[in-house]
């Protein structure tokens, strides 16, 4: 509820009943009126030009009554509920309130792993929104029970949204292969890595779908970025500030395919939040950056992967037919142990979704209820 409101030259100062106060500057005001004229009511779209905007609007009349009610010069009346108000606020608190609040995990996170049925995702939209939660707060998620046929995991990623082609495919079989283009396609022992950093759009979800493991080895392996560069920061102060500012090349070839981009192993966003990991040293291109860095930037990859690598941080899990695992490629790293393909087969079929629609689907479902219904 509004206890009350001072108005300002520029902005006005809501006192909500709980005390605190918030500052909403009349500009954003009259951007932000929600009624029909100014946003489309089915598209919700703006329909109020943003550009046109009149310089330092200010209102002719404040007033409350239940909702926030302005009137502006040219006669037009914005109403706020206190709900949207506080929901959208735009101060250090309200900020801090709709920023991620990640839950971190080390390698003790194998007692007790975010996971679910297949069963309870079919289930309904309750079932859905509990497995995207999971996902969002954890970075990952373990599926059981999956069916155990091919583009199984075609089907379930779909559930979200449209799959994400890249260079291997609509989706991929990560097996040991003859001639592979890929360490992924081998039985080599695979370090915590990120995948295609080599992309502008790397930001993805990871489905890793297991039909066959009979061989011996190739246990999988996650790692929780976040919380290991959140200690990092703490360890090596200078080296993580060097891996947020510099960026690297990162560059896959094949026969038929370069793909390079620049980016740095941690992105930061304006306020110094981590947003993004990325270490995949196999897909790291010659290093070209000041000569007088090149020193302190090899001991920063150095020192961040031996963090990624200790036993502590690392949860390790053998899967079995039916289990998919899903990650969030921006914050965890994934791996897995050597294995023996003379001795039984190892299959996993995998497929990439966009994370903004991963995203999408997730506040879809939290705002429409666990009574909406998936077509």
């Amino acid at each position: 509820m509004i206890a009350s409101v001072v108005t300002h030259e520029d902005r006005l100062s809501v006192t909500w009943d709980d005390a605190s106060t918030c500052d909403y500057h009349y500009t954003w005001l009259r951007d932000n009126c929600t009624c029909p004229e100014c946003r489309h009511p089915d598209a919700w779209e703006r329909l109020y030009d943003t550009a046109a905007m009149p310089p330092n609007p200010a209102p002719t009349s404040v007033a409350t009554n239940g909702d926030l009610q302005l009137t502006w010069p040219d006669g037009h009346l914005t109403t706020m509920s206190p709900a949207w108000l506080r929901e959208n606020e735009y101060g250090p608190q309200g900020r801090r309130a709709r920023a991620p609040q990640p839950v971190l995990w080390d390698a003790s996170i194998a007692d007790n792993p975010p996971e679910i049925t297949f069963e309870e995702i079919d289930s309904g939209a309750e079932g859905m929104l509990r497995w995207l939660a999971l996902i969002r707060d954890y970075g990952f998620s373990l599926i059981r029970e999956v069916p155990i046929e091919p583009d199984a995991v075609l089907a379930l990623a779909e559930r979200i949204s449209f799959v994400q082609d890249t260079n291997f495919g609509h989706t991929f079989h990560v097996i040991s292969k003859p001639d592979p283009e890929n360490l992924a396609y081998t039985s080599h022992k695979l370090n915590a890595h990120s995948d295609i950093p080599n992309r502008h759009s790397s930001v993805n979800l990871q489905f890793l779908h297991c039909l066959e493991f009979d061989a011996e080895g190739g246990e999988s392996l996650l790692v929780d970025g976040f919380a290991v560069a959140q200690r990092f920061a703490k360890t090596h102060p200078a080296a993580y500030e060097l891996l947020t500012e510099v960026e690297l090349p990162w560059r896959f070839q094949d026969v038929t395919t370069d793909i390079a981009n620049h980016a740095p192993v941690l992105d930061v966003d304006g306020d110094g939040r981590l947003r993004q990991v990325r270490y995949h040293t196999a897909l790291m291109a010659p290093l070209d950056v000041d000569p007088e860095l090149v020193g302190p930037v090899y001991d920063a990859i150095r020192a961040f992967g031996q963090a990624l690598r200790d036993p502590a941080v690392e949860f390790a899990f053998k899967m079995a037919p039916g289990d998919c695992q899903v990650f969030d490629n921006v914050r965890v790293l994934h791996g897995r142990a050597e294995f023996n393909p003379a001795s039984g087969a190892r299959r996993l079929q995998g497929c990439y979704l966009d994370r903004d629609d991963f995203l999408g689907k997730l506040r879809a479902l939290e705002r429409r209820g666990a009574d909406f219904r998936l077509r």
